[in-house]
């Protein structure tokens, strides 16, 4: 029973932090596709990145987020294509979305606007389930009081633009645009049987990003302060960024998180000798690590979060175009 309570406080208490449905990333600066479909393509390559976090460590079924994100640069389509796929893991819920994204490329003011849009499956379920922990105790099936899974799949989209001009960037988005509602019946074991209605809401999320690479010390530093806002219409996180880059090659920095977390981070690139663009000269890999101290209530009951990147891109060489002769007659 008092891990029963425990983990009901921890559902009630984590509101006061991000309680977005939406995964949390700190290292959002590093896969920026995730939040925003309009990147895609936008340096220019073919980039992979994963990105793993288990938040609030030694918390009993605490968030478990894993994100494999992929995109390509296409200049046939004049733009980009990208794919979104998500596994988020919160004591009874667990989640697993595709995401397909598209973003058209339009030169403006020495920039490029990038206009994505993402459509894909969201599917959730809810119910007791764990392998580490009491959730896979089986006693919890005798009790008529916890209903047994519910399970459901709903079609998704989103929206967001994206513009760049040399060292600055920043976009704009929104998922779960369709704001859609799982619902069913569950009944659980026992007699006389228990009927439980389950409503579920998906709330849409709103992004706003930003950032500028600063040159400084003859190009061997780079700054990279940067900020996200995250809000459900609701509750609102915002989080503060400073990154300092060496050489092209290490990089350390720290985030603030209002109300919930300081964030330091750390990481090196491997470049490839070809520059796509100044995200990463030449692409390349990049591995970067990020812990958060939690600064809420909460910091008395985990040993903090902690979140793995690896990201590796391919520039995209487009050849120049050769002029033909339409008449073999010239050449005589």
């Amino acid at each position: 029973m008092k891990k029963i309570i425990t983990v009901f406080c921890f559902a009630f208490c984590s509101t006061a932090a991000f309680s977005q449905q939406d995964p949390q990333f700190s290292q959002y600066m590093n896969n920026k596709l995730f939040m925003n479909p309009a990147y895609a393509g936008m340096r220019q390559a073919l980039c992979v990145t994963t990105l793993g976090r288990q938040q609030w460590q030694g918390f009993d079924g605490s968030p478990k987020s894993l994100v494999f994100s992929a995109d390509y640069f296409a200049p046939a389509i004049k733009g980009g294509i990208g794919i979104n796929i998500l596994s988020d893991k919160l004591g009874f819920e667990s989640n697993l979305a595709y995401r397909l994204n598209y973003s058209l490329h339009v030169p403006l003011g020495g920039g490029v606007l990038g206009i994505g849009l993402e459509l894909g499956a969201l599917s959730k379920r809810l119910g007791p389930t764990g392998t580490a922990s009491w959730l896979a105790t089986s006693t919890w099936q005798n009790d008529q009081a916890i209903p047994p899974q519910l399970k459901q799949t709903i079609f998704d989209f989103g929206f967001g633009l994206w513009y760049q001009r040399q060292n600055l960037w920043c976009g704009l988005s929104s998922t779960h645009l369709p704001a859609g509602t799982m619902s069913g019946n569950s009944s659980a074991i026992g007699f006389p049987p228990v009927s439980f209605p389950l409503t579920y809401q998906i709330a849409r999320h709103y992004f706003i990003t930003g950032g500028y690479n600063w040159n400084i010390n003859g190009g061997d530093w780079e700054l990279r302060p940067s900020f996200l806002a995250k809000s459900d219409a609701t509750i609102t996180s915002v989080d503060l960024n400073v990154t300092a880059l060496f050489n092209q090659r290490f990089w350390v920095g720290a985030s603030y998180r209002f109300q919930d977390a300081i964030v330091p981070m750390v990481g090196f690139m491997l470049p490839n000798s070809k520059a796509t663009s100044n995200e990463m000269p030449g692409g390349g890999l990049k591995i970067g690590f990020a812990y958060d101290y939690t600064t809420s209530n909460l910091k008395s009951y985990n040993d903090g979060s902690f979140e793995l990147m690896i990201n590796y891109c391919m520039p995209i060489v487009i050849p120049p175009r050769r002029q033909g002769h339409g008449d073999v007659r010239i050449f005589d």
